[in-house]
Parts: structure tokens; C-alpha cells; sequence
């Protein structure tokens, strides 16, 4: 028996997916006018007035007060801080490479899991961490400075 895929879900699958990839070159694009900070406000600005122009046409439910703090603490490091530093990243380092190497999110997530939530990985999990960081190391390589820490 085949599944039918959802006609409006294949297309806002496509749609993330082109925007998300988008992204990369179009904050090293956005970074020819912009400095890394007003880039990130300007994306956030551009962003608040979609989502409350979709808030307000769909009459979005507010969270409740009690989700405030979590929801503060989630948008200051895994939105807002996630962009700065990302933009600011791509003021030294190519499109290309800022799109692979933010794509090791999910080591970060497994070990975190681990350190954190009490998981346990296998030998198979520590092979594909392992072999996540050479590919990684890799990609800093061979920017052509090799690797180092800068400002």
C-alpha cells in the first residue's frame, strides 16, 4: 500500500528547504551592506513583521506566562545568539563552509545528550562523531589559513 504525499506539505517542505539553504549565501550577500549585527536585526525585523502579520490573520493563541522564561531563554541562545554568531562566522569564512559546518549541530546534540541526558551511545555513534569532527577539521582546513582561533 503507497502512501499520497499532502500536496500542501511537499510544498512547505520545499519551501523551507530552499529557504534554509538560501540562507548562507544570502547572509554573505547581506554582509556586502551590512554589518553582521544590523544583518541579524534586519532578518528579525523582516521575520517579526511575517509572523505577526500570520499571528494576527490566523488569531494565534499567545503562549502562556508561565512558558515565558523558557521561551526567552530558547530565543536568546538558540535563535538570537545562533545568528549572531553565525553571521558574524561568515564575515571570515565562505558560504559553503558555514552550511557544513553548521551541520555538525547534530554532534553537539548527541554529546550534549549524553553529558546531559543520561544517553548512551554505541560504538557505531562515537565512529560517526568521530568521523563528523575529521570531516569538520577538514572543512576549517581548508579554508587555505588552516586552523586557527582569530577575533
Amino acid at each position: 500500500m503507497t502512501k499520497r504525499i499532502d500536496a500542501k506539505l511537499l510544498i512547505a517542505l520545499v519551501i523551507v528547504v530552499v529557504f534554509w539553504a538560501s540562507a548562507f549565501v544570502g547572509i554573505r550577500i547581506g554582509l556586502r551592506s551590512y554589518s553582521p549585527g544590523h544583518l541579524v536585526l534586519f532578518r528579525f525585523a523582516v521575520a517579526s513583521v511575517i509572523l505577526g502579520g500570520y499571528a494576527c490573520a490566523t488569531r494565534m493563541k499567545l503562549p502562556s506566562w508561565r512558558d515565558l522564561p523558557a521561551l526567552a531563554l530558547v530565543g536568546l541562545t538558540g535563535i538570537t545568539l545562533y545568528q549572531l554568531l553565525l553571521t558574524y562566522g561568515e564575515v571570515t569564512v565562505t558560504a559553503g563552509t558555514a552550511s557544513f559546518l553548521i551541520a555538525t549541530g547534530p554532534i553537539f546534540t548527541a554529546l550534549f545528550a549524553v553529558l546531559f541526558g543520561g544517553e548512551r551511545l554505541r560504538l557505531v555513534g562515537w565512529g560517526a562523531i568521530g568521523m563528523s569532527f575529521a570531516g569538520g577539521a577538514l572543512i576549517a582546513l581548508g579554508e587555505g589559513d588552516g586552523f586557527r582561533f582569530s577575533a
